[in-house]
């Protein structure tokens, strides 16, 4: 598999988690608005180690920072 094959199959994955994360609130809690505050606050530090975890990647293989690159996250 072309590395281009791959960074577009990781970026598709990548894209559907954070978006049934981001809806994941509204299917839980319904029209229970503190409780969606609940979950939408877990999803968010979710969302920041999965940001973490990928940049502490990034530093360990020597990539560039993400600024000025045209990739979409």
């Amino acid at each position: 598999m072309k590395r281009d094959d791959v960074n577009a199959l990781i970026d598709g994955i990548a894209g559907t988690v954070l978006t049934h994360l981001s809806g994941m609130a509204a299917r839980c809690a319904g029209n229970d608005l503190q409780m969606r505050r609940k979950i939408d606050g877990v999803v968010y530090e979710i969302r920041k180690e999965i940001a973490e975890a990928c940049s502490a990647m990034d530093d360990q293989a020597n990539e560039p920072p993400f600024e000025g690159q045209d990739r979409c996250g």
